[in-house]
């Protein structure tokens, strides 16, 4: 295994044209600024690649050299591991050009997750009155250099973080809009979509993301649809990925004009054993298999009881925004997916004590609307409303 200097980037491409859906690689490879590492078997005539931007992986080319793959057992199981451990990266992801790197990736890895992952892409809006479902007291802005002169905006870092690994240096990469983002009382950013991964074929893909706060009002929908709008005679081709449980996602997707293009595998390693239980229970739950869902579940309830430092430094739980109160509230519907009306009472009981107070949530959970008919119900309600 080599590393591959930069100048030689760009002659490796053809190793990953199997994930043409991906202009991440493409971009990586071509233009991007943010730090990498590329190697390969031979550095005149390469074979074998992988291209490392952390915490992501992707291979490409043959993935039966055993001294290449033995190199790279070691690079992530002795160095990239132990070194996303201290930094407290919660995932490493897998994109791969063929079902042997697949394999080889099972090798080198126990216990490893399998992602079904859409691409799509946009032609023309499906809506162009979008702007009518921008509320009064939101302004829509866009992602250019004006942007840095608006620092005073609560979430701006949040916004800045995003657009950072691909138009840095700012002054030169925001001479062009590169999105949008909606702003409530010319206060705070509460949602964004911006455009990323371009490449030297003029493709691009966009990002986008809304305060956990003022999700399902639609704002997704309205910066993905500014951003579509501009992009659509700019770029070639514009993309859009999600992962497959992603329901809000994709079908904002498919609301703004996107079609699906790509059903496509992602693998993923959990770094913290305690975020991999919540990953496997949150799994299960999402393919309705309850019974599954609680026993991992489970498993971390009786690590809370005794917390040792995975408990005390999983991402999930802390800075992955499902805080112990939203956790407990999903065991909550757990049971009430298994019909378990007492269990039901009891984790809300324990959520609410921990601190959970989304009435907003607790009304729309489908699963819990089959005893929202009983006293247990009224009073947890009693209970939210006098807080």
């Amino acid at each position: 295994m080599k590393e591959l200097p930069k100048e030689k980037y760009r002659d490796i491409r053809h190793l990953f044209n199997e994930l043409y859906y991906l202009n991440r690689i493409r971009s990586h490879l071509e233009r991007t600024l943010i730090s990498k590492k590329v190697y390969v078997n031979d550095e005149e005539e390469p074979t074998s690649a992988v291209i490392y931007v952390k915490p992501r992986f992707f291979l490409g080319g043959k993935a039966d050299n055993k001294e290449f793959n033995g190199n790279l057992s070691n690079l992530i199981n002795n160095e990239i591991i132990p070194e996303l451990k201290k930094t407290k990266f919660p995932e490493i992801s897998f994109n791969f050009t063929n079902e042997t790197w697949k394999s080889t990736l099972e090798s080198i890895l126990e216990d490893i997750f399998h992602y079904n992952r859409f691409y799509y892409e946009i032609r023309e809006l499906k809506n162009r009155k979008w702007r009518d479902s921008i509320p009064e007291g939101y302004s829509l802005e866009p992602v250019d250099l004006s942007l840095l002169k608006k620092r005073y905006l609560l979430n701006y870092d949040w916004l800045m973080e995003e657009i950072e690994e691909n138009w840095k240096p700012f002054e030169k990469g925001l001479q062009e809009i590169r999105g949008f983002y909606l702003v409530r009382n010319n206060e705070e950013i509460v949602a964004w979509c911006t455009t990323e991964y371009l490449t030297d074929t003029n493709e691009i893909e966009v990002g986008i993301a809304t305060k956990e706060a003022y999700q399902r009002k639609g704002f997704a929908f309205i910066v993905g649809s500014a951003t579509a709008e501009y992009c659509i005679p700019k770029y070639k081709s514009v993309g859009w990925h999600c992962a497959s449980t992603n329901i809000g996602s994709f079908k904002t997707a498919e609301k703004i004009g996107y079609e699906k293009k790509e059903d496509y595998i992602q693998i993923g390693y959990i770094i913290n054993n305690v975020d991999a239980l919540i990953v496997k229970g949150y799994d299960f739950f999402i393919k309705k298999n309850f019974e599954e869902a609680f026993r991992f579940f489970t498993q971390v309830l009786e690590r809370s009881e005794s917390p040792d430092e995975e408990f005390e430094t999983s991402w999930y739980l802390n800075e992955g925004g499902f805080t112990f109160d939203r956790f407990l509230f999903r065991m909550a519907s757990i049971c009430a997916g298994m019909k378990e009306k007492e269990k039901t009472f009891v984790f809300l009981n324990k959520a609410i004590k921990e601190g959970f107070d989304d009435l907003e949530h607790l009304h729309n959970d489908e699963l819990l609307s089959c005893f929202q008919d009983t006293d247990e119900w009224r009073e947890i309600i009693q209970i939210m409303e006098s807080k």
